[in-house]
């Protein structure tokens, strides 16, 4: 908003109000001398509340500026562009995203709609304009499902991300059983032949006498 200071004047302060009421200057608006007649009010990222009617006052005079609207950002969803969906158990999730400048807003990592907390497997960097999502040691149901980067005005989003179960290992425990009662069968035929051969000693030796 472009202010015009009477020629001629003081011009020592500027007050600017919103709806009657003082604004001071911040880092939000701010009040900028662009010659000897004329100061501009900057509004830094305009938000809803920043609506109302706006004035000066100039050497004690009220000057009317504007009937200020913001209307609000629409918000934006997308979905990344990752090259691997599927996984297997214990496999390592690395996701990257480059915003190309820095945001104006701050992300929040989400797993299913549900904040992301970093643990000993889950780790969330922010470097460079570079959003990171590593998750170690991927687990299935549990680390399945979308990965998402919000903030107020974009949304990013996964694909689903599947995780696939380790083939169960088949178990040993019968062959080791079909051994042991083999073994008892040659023991039993062991016996049979100890008894066989005892009796045809004890025969012989009866009829020799």
């Amino acid at each position: 908003m472009t202010v015009q200071l009477p020629v001629g004047a003081s011009h020592k302060e500027i007050i600017l109000l919103k709806e009657n009421e003082q604004i001071k200057p911040s880092e939000h608006i701010k009040i900028v001398r662009i010659s000897p007649t004329t100061a501009e009010i900057q509004i830094i990222q305009a938000k809803s509340e920043d609506e109302g009617k706006y004035s000066v006052i100039i050497d004690s005079k009220e000057q009317p500026l504007i009937q200020l609207k913001v209307i609000p950002k629409p918000t934006t969803r997308q979905t990344m562009d990752i090259p691997q969906t599927t996984f297997n158990e214990g496999e390592t999730l690395i996701i990257e995203c480059q915003i190309d400048s820095a945001p104006e807003e701050t992300f929040e990592f989400l797993r299913n709609e549900k904040p992301l907390i970093p643990d000993n497997r889950i780790l969330t960097t922010v470097e460079n304009n570079t959003y990171t999502i590593q998750v170690k040691n991927l687990k299935p149901k549990e680390d399945e499902g979308v990965y998402t980067l919000k903030s107020k005005h974009l949304i990013l989003d996964t694909p689903s991300i599947i995780v696939v179960s380790k083939p169960k290992q088949p178990e040993k425990t019968e062959t080791t059983e079909i051994i042991e009662v083999q073994e008892e069968i040659v023991l039993e035929e062991k016996k049979e032949q100890i008894v066989s051969a005892c009796g045809m000693q004890l025969r012989m030796l009866i009829r020799s006498l």
